[in-house]
């Protein structure tokens, strides 16, 4: 049936209204179809059969190798895993567009970045970015996510500005559920990639919904209060919980590792529960690098997810819808102040782990 379905299938090209003479589909599936992503999977599943030194990651018809470079032998290694990519692009009538390939390179070794290239299936030398988009995130070379987080701020702003453009009303329902529907989506998508942990960038990110939320009719006037009232977490606060959630999921195995050989683990103890690995700080690095490493998901999501008490941690085979109700129950006890423009606090972060651990102090000083 499958080769019925592939088969005798003819195309056109209609120009200015003008169809061309039909000409039979060598290549390719139906668009459109049911049976065309499940068959477009099957093609690609063997794509890294002989790929020996690279991880291969592919979405759809976007894939990429990567690979630790320290010297000129480890490029050749992955030049190499390349063109076991190119010979089974060859073999499956499935060519690459060479124009497209995108070098990124990661680390402070310039000698290797200088005296070495690669060559795309085109036998072109494949361009080198500072940045490349991934699934609709932008990776820089420098491990940083400040011009990605610029971007989403910008674009949030014009999708605010457009619903207070076309919608008359102020009043908090219909202005909660559009902003929770289009606005939010925008600032979350992927955050526990991106996390913002510089000042800066998260006052950027509270800023919009500040913004959005004070045109609101309603007596209450600080950030504080409102979101107390429209039942609103702040962004620092949300992107946080998106990092607790799939720390939780990785842990019950819901979702692939961070690293397979050396991703997130369990640790149980008698008097503490379920704590979730957190791994030693890279002290061989800069501080620099180390600062990212410590703000990253593989080591901040655990440090998150070990504040949680010990009833919340030790949750173990029950649904995600589960687990989400019972941390919101938890979260909602916990002080939510972001430190925004026209607010006072005297806490040096709004972090999850810093209000549990200065309400634990306060309870700790009237005992």
């Amino acid at each position: 049936m499958v080769k019925l379905f592939l088969t005798n299938r003819l195309q056109t090209v209609l120009v200015d209204g003008v169809p061309s003479k039909p000409s039979v589909v060598l290549s390719g599936v139906p668009q459109g179809s049911v049976l065309g992503p499940l068959l477009f999977l099957i093609l690609m599943g063997d794509i890294d059969e002989k790929v020996e030194h690279s991880s291969t990651r592919s979405f759809a018809d976007d894939t990429r190798l990567i690979k630790s470079v320290e010297n000129v032998e480890d490029t050749k290694k992955l030049q190499g895993d390349l063109n076991s990519v190119y010979m089974w692009s060859d073999d499956n009538n499935m060519e690459f567009n060479g124009v497209k390939f995108e070098l990124l390179r990661y680390g402070p070794n310039t000698e290797v970045k200088t005296e070495t290239h690669y060559t795309s299936s085109s036998n072109t030398e494949i361009e080198e970015y500072e940045y490349v988009k991934d699934l609709g995130v932008l990776m820089f070379n420098d491990c940083k996510f400040r011009h990605h987080i610029n971007n989403i701020v910008v674009s949030a702003r014009k999708t605010s500005s457009w619903i207070l453009r076309t919608f008359r009303t102020r009043e908090v329902v219909p202005m909660i559920t559009l902003w929770k529907s289009l606005v939010l989506p925008k600032l979350e998508y992927c955050s526990q990639l991106w996390n913002p942990w510089l000042k800066c960038d998260v006052q950027n990110l509270e800023m919009v919904q500040w913004s959005f939320i004070r045109k609101i009719i309603h007596p209450e006037k600080s950030y504080w209060s409102r979101l107390k009232t429209f039942k609103l977490y702040s962004l620092e606060r949300r992107c946080e919980r998106y990092m607790i959630i799939y720390t939780w999921k990785i842990l019950e195995n819901l979702v692939p590792n961070i690293n397979q050989s050396d991703g997130l683990r369990p640790v149980f103890q008698p008097r503490r529960g379920r704590l979730c690995f957190v791994k030693a700080p890279f002290t061989g690095s800069s501080v620099a690098l180390q600062t990212i490493r410590h703000n990253f998901l593989s080591t901040r999501g655990p440090i998150l997810f070990n504040s949680l008490p010990k009833e919340l941690r030790n949750l173990s085979g029950c649904s995600l819808l589960t687990f989400k109700k019972k941390l919101d129950k938890f979260l909602v006890s916990v002080p939510d102040e972001p430190c925004v423009p026209g607010t006072a606090t005297n806490m040096a972060s709004n972090s999850i782990k810093h209000q549990i651990n200065n309400q634990q102090a306060d309870i700790g000083l009237f005992t």
